[in-house]
């Protein structure tokens, strides 16, 4: 049975203990892919964020584990792909590119005016995989505003990362139907017109 690792889902950065900086982004597509791999038979380990899914997917070959930070998502990877090996990784997670810098402790009083945060950059999780996943087939996705240079950008990240394959999206196609092109290191590029027949495209990579 062929192994798949999926990530989906935001993630989540401290301000206080009870706010974070977050996006926009459900983690719906990374779910949908889950769901129909694990039907077509494949073993499929999806690290979710659960919180903007309305439920959590349950079905036959579909192992879910949990997760809100970005630290957590790190975390899970790491002890992941240490100890299990898949031939597909799918990373789909709308990870946070900033953190606060500092800490604070408890909930920040809401009186406080013009309170200025400081972010920094964190480490790109994509590495993190690329090191670990062995020989496994990594596929990123990348996504932009701008559908003029959403290619070149997406072929940039994909040879930067070191990635097989990466799904370049442009925002509004996401928020409306579904379109994509998957994109491989020599710049071939296969567009898609549905979450279903990316799915489909997916699976052949392991076939």
């Amino acid at each position: 049975m062929k192994k798949v690792l999926i990530t989906a889902g935001s993630t989540w950065m401290k301000i206080d203990d009870v706010r974070v900086i977050t996006n926009i982004f459900t983690g719906n597509t990374g779910v949908f892919i889950a769901k129909e791999m694990a039907k077509c038979g494949i073993a499929v380990t999806l690290l979710l964020n659960p919180a903007r899914v309305l439920k959590t997917p349950v079905s036959n070959n579909l192992k879910v584990m949990p997760f809100f930070y970005y630290h957590e998502l790190k975390d899970l990877l790491m002890d992941v792909l240490k100890n299990e090996k898949f031939d597909l990784i799918i990373h789909t997670a709308a990870v946070s590119d900033y953190r606060v810098k500092g800490k604070c402790t408890g909930k920040i009083a809401s009186g406080v005016k013009g309170m200025t945060l400081e972010l920094l950059p964190v480490g790109k999780l994509i590495k993190t995989i690329r090191k670990e996943c062995g020989d496994a087939l990594l596929v990123q996705f990348k996504l932009e505003t701008d559908g003029k240079t959403i290619c070149d950008t997406a072929h940039d990240s994909l040879l930067k990362n070191k990635s097989d394959y990466v799904v370049a999206n442009v925002l509004n196609d996401v928020l409306s139907d579904y379109k994509a092109n998957i994109i491989d290191k020599y710049k071939k590029i296969v567009s898609i017109n549905s979450k279903k027949e990316l799915v489909v495209k997916l699976i052949d990579l392991i076939r």
